[in-house]
């Protein structure tokens, strides 16, 4: 990744934290930290590598390249620049609360990303999610729906009876 406009590469960085967290909390993998419960805790203490319940730019840096491998690593500068633009209270370093904002951002903007596909709109309009956009997605995904087995998918979540799905609808699907 290169450094770039901030908030370009923090979308990224943050976005591939929220593939990471699903891989580390994947129930099909033995949890990161031992006796943690709550996923997104034992996430945190994995990055935290020295246990002071804070996530430095080089404990970052360092988690980050061994969870994601060479292709993912993060430079000393981008590092840092994830840590200042998601500290909230400006001591350089990430507390859990931070943390957990940051992930979050992460999911979101993964799920916009999906929605965007999904609803064959350009990031810059605001779509929705038609049997005939969802049939469209799942072809290209080498499915074969007919509409009808689209709108049928698209029933089971359609909270206002509307016959598509909006953000808030494909976010509640997702989950």
């Amino acid at each position: 990744m290169k450094l770039g406009d901030d908030a370009s590469a923090t979308s990224s960085s943050v976005s591939s934290f929220g593939k990471f967290f699903k891989q580390l909390a994947s129930p099909t993998r033995k949890p990161p930290i031992p006796g943690g419960s709550d996923d997104i805790h034992q996430v945190f203490n994995y990055f935290d590598e020295n246990g002071d319940g804070k996530i430095s730019p080089e404990e970052l840096k360092n988690r980050f390249r061994k969870v994601g491998g060479e292709e993912s690593q993060l430079s000393d500068e981008e590092a840092e620049m994830v840590v200042r633009l998601s500290d909230a209270d400006g001591d350089g370093v990430l507390g859990f609360d931070d943390f957990t904002k940051m992930m979050k951002e992460g999911e979101d903007g993964e799920l916009r990303e999906a929605f965007v596909m999904y609803s064959g709109k350009s990031s810059r309009e605001e779509g929705v999610i038609t049997p005939k956009s969802l049939k469209k997605m799942l072809t290209r995904l080498g499915q074969s729906p007919t509409v009808n087995e689209c709108t049928a998918m698209i029933g089971k979540f359609d909270v206002n009876g509307d016959g598509v799905l909006d953000f808030e609808e494909f976010r509640a699907m997702m989950n």
